[in-house]
């Protein structure tokens, strides 16, 4: 069997393996988070129940303490056949005062027929019930005609709910009927629900919610109601001025309550007065918690155990791996320094010949162009020449030609030069003097930043001049035709380098990059202008000083900045 043979069924093998396990992780987490929610919502669904019955024992208790009072009460002389209702006597309220305090109920009072207060445990206090008239309640009409009632209601008087309890009495040798009640405060429970962490609900036979942790939740119905139930509990005012608004209550089951979007188990119990019911709430998140922690702890159990199955196998594939991968990376390095030096043969092929053009160039233009320029100075002198235009025109003729020749000169002698430990100040210096008279001509501001502090570099100073110039003048060129031109330099020195910021407002480069201008005769001026050798020539002279050139990101114009070593102080050329 061939290599590539061999190696396509191993790598098929290796994806059947890892795909049979990805499957057996990804069903065994799936078991267990179903399992998981089924057993921990088994175990809160206990808990729940166990809950709700403490908080319906503690309901039933709050509710059945004082049930006797009010039987004990329609039977004491003093509150039923020995009482005129027409001639309370004011010692009935002080009875009744220090008997509610012992008590520890919120008021005791005693009504006749119509339901009007003849006297009252909170008699000369404020919200008093006495004078008050409670025909109106449900518990007064069933006690009036001989039963005993209990209801629960937000007071008429003091606006807090409570607990009522009300029994018959006849006065005055049965002649007349009235009737004495008690008030428990429920507030004190309705507070005990608050503080807590757990959420509990008490609701009435009307299915309005009359106690629950979440004050929020108070006097709403959990179901809509029924006009005839409405207006019932209206004319009562049983909730005083509550709007009952209507609760987002979806039961789903026996055990799942849905309550503005937020998902509880539910336990239900049943309440020995009034037909209550206590409803303990379980958030339902709390079980998805406990679910995904022990899927996260079994499902990476699983994952470990996996991963430790094929550790030893993996590691083989690793370590083969690896050596396959330094093995290409060293390839790579290789090939990228064979791409360099080809790269740098060919530029370097391209300058060799450059400079035999150069040298060519020069030798033969040379003689020429002096002669030109002899002939040019004597045709002057001798008034041949009558125009000043015409004068002025082949003067300039023979200077480009001059300077092209310059620049050709630099090709054709040899880069490496003596250098002298040179102060860059200087070289500013004498460049800013040679091209003070062109910026002026061409009316463009040159600013320069000197430096603070002598600075010395170990340079040829005339080819740096000359690269600086060439920077410089491409500058000038590129911002002749903006409306403020203007050309700056800036020196720093940090770190034994010196660094040179050389920035125009002209139109920039158009996304032309450094690597593209540095070749020989590119150019991006407008034809006619330079030959596109400076910045190539600033190229290498600043490599030949051991600098760097490079472009950098501008918002306006272009900015070239280039650094070289600087020399410590006291250190021999």
């Amino acid at each position: 069997m061939e290599e590539t043979d061999i190696d396509s069924l191993n790598g098929h093998m290796r994806k059947s393996v890892l795909s049979a396990l990805i499957a057996i992780v990804v069903v065994a987490t799936l078991v267990t988070f179903f399992g998981a929610h089924r057993y921990f919502g088994q175990l809160e669904t206990m808990a729940a129940s166990n809950r709700m019955e403490l908080y319906l024992r503690s309901l039933n208790e709050t509710l059945r303490q004082h049930q006797h009072m009010p039987f004990v009460l329609a039977g004491d002389p003093r509150y039923s056949s020995a009482l005129d209702p027409g001639a309370v006597e004011p010692e009935t309220n002080v009875r009744l005062s220090q008997l509610a305090k012992q008590a520890k109920l919120e008021a005791i009072y005693l009504m006749d027929a119509s339901g009007v207060v003849l006297a009252a445990s909170n008699a000369g206090l404020p919200n008093s019930f006495l004078g008050q008239n409670y025909g109106f309640r449900p518990y007064f009409k069933e006690a009036l005609v001989g039963q005993r009632s209990d209801y629960f209601a937000i007071g008429a008087t003091s606006g807090r709910p409570g607990y009522f309890v009300a029994e018959p009495v006849a006065f005055t040798s049965g002649s007349q009927q009235g009737v004495i009640a008690i008030k428990l405060d429920v507030s004190e429970l309705q507070r005990s629900w608050e503080s807590g962490a757990e959420t509990v609900v008490a609701i009435n036979k009307d299915n309005i919610i009359v106690l629950s942790s979440n004050p929020d939740w108070l006097y709403r119905p959990i179901i809509d109601l029924t006009p005839d139930v409405r207006q019932t509990i209206l004319q009562s005012r049983q909730f005083g001025n509550e709007p009952l608004p209507h609760l987002d209550w979806v039961e789903s089951g026996d055990t799942m309550i849905a309550i503005e979007r937020a998902t509880y188990i539910a336990a239900r119990g049943q309440s020995d007065w009034r037909d209550w019911s206590v409803v303990y709430l379980h958030p339902e998140s709390k079980i998805t918690r406990q679910t995904l922690v022990a899927t996260v702890l079994f499902g990476s159990l699983i994952a470990l155990l996996v991963g430790f199955a094929t550790f030893l196998r993996s590691r083989r594939i690793a370590l083969a791996y690896a050596a396959s991968e330094r093995r290409r990376l060293a390839l790579t390095q290789t090939n990228r320094q064979l791409e360099q030096a080809q790269a740098e043969l060919a530029r370097s092929a391209k300058l060799s010949a450059l400079g035999q053009l150069a040298a060519s160039v020069t030798h033969e233009l040379g003689q020429p162009i002096s002669a030109f320029r002899n002939h040019l100075a004597a045709a002057e002198i001798g008034g041949e020449i009558t125009s000043p235009s015409t004068a002025k025109s082949l003067n300039k003729l023979v200077e480009r030609m001059e300077a092209i020749t310059r620049q050709f000169r630099y090709f054709a002698r040899g880069k490496t030069a003596d250098k002298v430990r040179v102060d860059f100040a200087d070289i500013l210096g004498e460049v800013g003097n040679l091209l003070h008279a062109d910026f002026e001509t061409a009316g463009v501001t040159l600013r320069v930043t000197p430096l603070v502090s002598p600075t010395e570099v170990q340079a040829n100073k005339v080819m740096l001049e000359q690269a600086l110039t060439n920077l410089l003048t491409n500058a000038l060129h590129a911002v002749e035709n903006e409306p403020s031109p203007e050309v700056s330099v800036g020196v720093t020195s940090a770190n034994n380098r010196i660094e040179v910021r050389i920035s125009d407002n002209g139109p920039g480069l158009d996304g032309v990059n450094l690597a593209d201008l540095q070749e020989p005769f590119f150019s991006t001026k407008p034809s006619g202008i330079g030959m596109g050798l400076g910045l190539a020539i600033a190229t290498e002279i600043i490599k030949d000083h051991g600098g760097e050139l490079t472009l950098e990101p501008s918002a306006k114009g272009a900015e070239f900045v280039f650094s070289l070593p600087v020399l410590p102080s006291g250190e021999a050329k």
